[in-house]
């Protein structure tokens, strides 16, 4: 990735990053007694499959999501977690493809 491309894409990820911030601290002030909390790795276990998964999870009823991006090297995760990079990563998941993706997800 281009020196340009990673600052336009760390500007947007502060700008998410505080309004993701008001967002779950809204939730976690709701008052609701359990939060369903749910991670998934992106580009598993198909590309272009975060969207549909995370529509789905919210329709579901799971209160926020983390989506991951795969690594190379996750040897702090479980095996499962390592196993979905891994395919991820074979799939061609790319840091680019992904904000490609997703892009468009708060729109719907």
């Amino acid at each position: 990735m281009n020196y340009e491309l990673w600052t336009m894409n760390y500007e947007l990820w502060t700008i998410n990053y505080e309004l993701n911030m008001n967002r779950l601290n809204k939730l976690f002030s709701s008052g609701k007694d359990h939060l369903l909390s749910i991670y998934f790795t992106a580009g598993y276990p198909e590309l272009n499959t975060a969207v549909p998964i995370a529509e789905a999870l919210e329709k579901a009823g799971v209160d926020f999501l983390e989506i991951g991006f795969p690594y190379s090297d996750p040897v702090a995760d479980g095996p499962t977690i390592q196993y979905g990079m891994q395919k991820s990563l074979e799939n061609g998941m790319t840091l680019t493809r992904l904000f490609d993706e997703l892009k468009d997800i708060r729109k719907k």
